[in-house]
């Protein structure tokens, strides 16, 4: 009897033919985590794309369609809507109720500084069809009255962003963004003067479509700039 056993033993220990079903077994969890991270990774390489081309959409079509200069004589009738409701599309399939789209007209004071002129912000529905005002992250200016600015109203431009002579020049040779008070003829005042820039952000949270995986969600924000095509 123990003959049987030794010999059933020793044919066990030679066959084979489940190893493979033993190593495939151990060698799933580490394929299917490395399938599913790849996909992750390529759909958040394609969020962060789609993020970039609608903020390019966003700019190049008010850079083209809105006069700068029509928006600093009367700020309250400048309406980018339609142009931020344009842009948000471009982010499809993605869920559009993610995205805060928003625009701004920066008057440039210093080589590394802006005016804001004026601002507008929105996002809308999953699907875009409601859209709802929403705060900009700017603070927008009262010029053209013969008021007092804020600093509030200055913002941080790239230095790459501007040529020497989109810079203001003032009479007595002061930083044009430190001139606040109303302009006088020793004075530039802050918004007064200086070249035109479009600035347009999109914010997108971007959350894994695979809840179960251990990967967290993620803020997603584009920044790009634009000299006006329009005067």
């Amino acid at each position: 009897m123990s003959h049987i056993a030794a010999r059933m033993l020793r044919r066990l220990t030679r066959n084979t033919r489940g190893a493979v079903i033993v190593e495939f077994a151990f060698a799933l969890p580490v394929l299917v985590l490395m399938y599913t991270g790849g996909v992750y990774l390529s759909d958040r390489v394609s969020a962060s794309r789609k993020v970039t081309v609608a903020t390019r959409s966003l700019v190049d079509l008010v850079s083209r369609t809105m006069s700068p200069t029509i928006i600093y004589n009367d700020p309250s009738s400048a309406n980018a809507k339609s142009h931020m409701s344009a842009s948000a599309v471009v982010l499809s399939p993605y869920k559009l109720d993610e995205a805060v789209e928003q625009i701004s007209l920066l008057r440039v004071c210093d080589a590394t500084h802006a005016y804001v002129v004026w601002t507008q912000a929105q996002t809308q529905n999953v699907n875009g069809s409601v859209v709802t005002p929403t705060v900009s992250s700017h603070t927008a200016g009262t010029l053209p009255t013969n008021a007092a600015q804020s600093s509030t109203n200055i913002v941080p431009i790239p230095a790459n962003m501007v040529s020497p002579t989109m810079i203001p020049v003032s009479p007595d040779a002061s930083n044009v963004c430190e001139n606040l008070a109303p302009g006088t003829s020793t004075k530039t005042q802050v918004g007064t003067s200086g070249g035109w820039l479009f600035m347009g952000t999109i914010t997108y949270d971007y959350a894994p479509f695979l809840s179960y995986l251990p990967m967290t969600s993620t803020t997603m924000t584009e920044t790009i700039y634009m000299v006006p095509r329009l005067y």
